[in-house]
């Protein structure tokens, strides 16, 4: 009776307001003579009545004892809830949650078990008899597989786009959709074998030159095959070259590696430029000869590289010549800008040693990357491009074989003397402004309607003038009056020195 009063007293506590607790136990405690005397006058006063009734319920005397001096009723309160608390532990230690709480984590050890198990069965069937190929995208061969896969497997059904616009001959600008997989796991069929291809994206690489998306690529087929996936990339490979064969493919760097830039080019024709006579002839001789003297350089123990510099007035036809020259031998042109303010010369050395077979390297103006003009200082534009590195990547010992090097410049004069010397420049050639055999040849190409008089009177009205002509000039020229009568445009030769400043004629 007594600990069913001390526990009603307690389970009142806990749900009657702070304010009328006080007396609600006094009244409850006055009608337990046998354990105790109480007083109520405001706060709870409990004496026992005697030893023996505080002996008989030990449990109750020791949670009455706590009345027996006075104390606030807040106190009261947080120890009904530290009671309440304990009550709550006994619960939860209970048989029956124990048997719950163990049966879940046998469970989990159960499912942890059997997932390392097959983890393991699959791990020791792929390494053994799966074949996997991966690529990742610093390698020439990964844009030529996703060339190769997306055209020639129809069934693939997730892609992604990229949209090539180009100009054509009519002015009109055209556009086509070039499809690549998408990031993700794809399938096809190769020669009676699945292929299994898994293109991940992952975060951002970072190196020196600085930061780049990451990709790879994964084929993969099942059994020990190593030859289908040999054959996929040489199909690739092929399929890249005969693309890049249909035009002059151009290349930039991209961090330290080279990208093809656009679609390829229709290729310029050798007799689209007019230059004087024998210049242009000589050049590509000389390239021939030396396409075809590699083992003559490798018996010698030669360095096989050429190396040629252009110079002359700016519109002469210098990088309109390398361009017909590309074409006519179907060379590939990388062009370097050295003016990049991220270019360092670990890069440019990479650059150089990873140029691609087949391959023009084009440095343009190069008079124009020296910061004093001197050309014994950094490269202008860049803290990082000394020409020290510069000569290193021309003919160090990582520099590509079999690469040809075009330079241009405006003011030859400007240059150091270590970068044009032989070994590094083994052909320079003058581009000048028009002699009187590319007068006639232009007004020839320009103006078929024209007789052999009037080709003789166009150089004679041109020379009388005692001007230099520049072939862009004169090429603009010919475009103004290109609707125009030949009388017209004999009578307004002097167009042609319209709003032209003076012309440097360095030789």
């Amino acid at each position: 009776m007594v600990v069913h009063k001390v526990m009603y007293i307690f389970e009142y506590i806990s749900i009657t307001p702070s304010s009328s607790i006080t007396d609600d136990i006094g009244r409850g405690m006055r009608g337990s003579p046998k354990l105790c005397h109480t007083s109520y006058e405001g706060t709870i006063r409990v004496m026992p009545n005697s030893m023996i009734d505080m002996a008989c319920n030990n449990l109750a005397g020791e949670k009455l004892m706590k009345y027996t001096t006075p104390y606030n009723i807040q106190d009261q309160y947080l120890s009904t809830k530290v009671n309440m608390l304990k009550h709550i532990s006994m619960a939860a230690v209970s048989s029956k949650y124990m048997l719950k709480v163990v049966e879940l984590v046998g469970l989990s050890l159960a499912s942890i078990v059997i997932d390392e198990t097959i983890g393991l069965v699959k791990q020791y069937f792929w390494r053994n008899y799966v074949t996997e190929l991966e690529v990742s995208n610093s390698d020439k061969c990964y844009n030529w597989l996703l060339q190769w896969i997306s055209k020639h497997n129809q069934h693939l059904l997730h892609f992604s786009v990229t949209t090539v616009c180009r100009n054509t001959d009519s002015g009109h600008v055209t556009s086509k959709f070039d499809y690549e997989p998408s990031s993700g796991d794809h399938m096809f069929k190769y020669k009676g074998h699945t292929i299994n291809v898994k293109r991940d994206r992952s975060s951002t690489l970072s190196n020196e030159y600085g930061s780049r998306p990451y990709e790879t690529l994964h084929l993969s087929i099942w059994g020990r095959n190593r030859q289908v996936l040999n054959e996929i990339l040489e199909e690739a490979r092929l399929y890249a070259m005969s693309i890049m064969e249909l035009g002059t493919t151009l290349m930039v760097p991209s961090y330290d590696v080279w990208h093809n830039f656009g679609e390829p080019r229709i290729p310029r024709s050798m007799s689209s430029v007019i230059l004087d006579e024998g210049v242009i002839e000589n050049i590509l001789k000389d390239i021939r000869d030396f396409v075809n003297d590699q083992f003559w350089y490798l018996d010698r123990g030669i360095p096989y590289r050429r190396g040629y510099l252009l110079y002359g007035p700016p519109g002469c036809g210098k990088t309109s010549m390398i361009m017909a020259l590309a074409g006519e031998i179907k060379y590939n042109l990388c062009v370097l800008s050295l003016n990049d303010s991220k270019m360092s010369d670990d890069q440019l050395i990479q650059l150089m040693g990873a140029v691609p077979t087949k391959s023009f390297v084009l440095l343009e103006d190069i008079d124009a990357m020296f910061a004093n003009r001197d050309g014994k200082t950094v490269i202008e534009g860049s803290t990082k491009v000394t020409l020290s590195g510069l000569l290193n990547a021309l003919d160090g010992v990582v520099s590509s074989e079999g690469r040809i090097l075009f330079m241009t410049t405006n003011y030859v004069d400007r240059l150091d003397p270590a970068l044009i010397r032989c070994g590094r420049v083994d052909y320079k050639q003058y581009i000048g402004t028009c002699s009187d055999h590319q007068l006639s040849q232009m007004f020839i190409r320009f103006r078929p309607e024209g007789t052999e008089d009037d080709n003789n009177r166009f150089i004679k009205d041109v020379r009388k003038y005692n001007k230099p002509v520049i072939p862009a000039h004169l090429q603009e020229f010919f475009l103004l009056h290109r609707h125009k009568e030949l009388k017209y445009m004999f009578e307004h030769i002097n167009d042609l020195w319209q709003n032209v400043q003076d012309i440097q004629l360095t030789e």
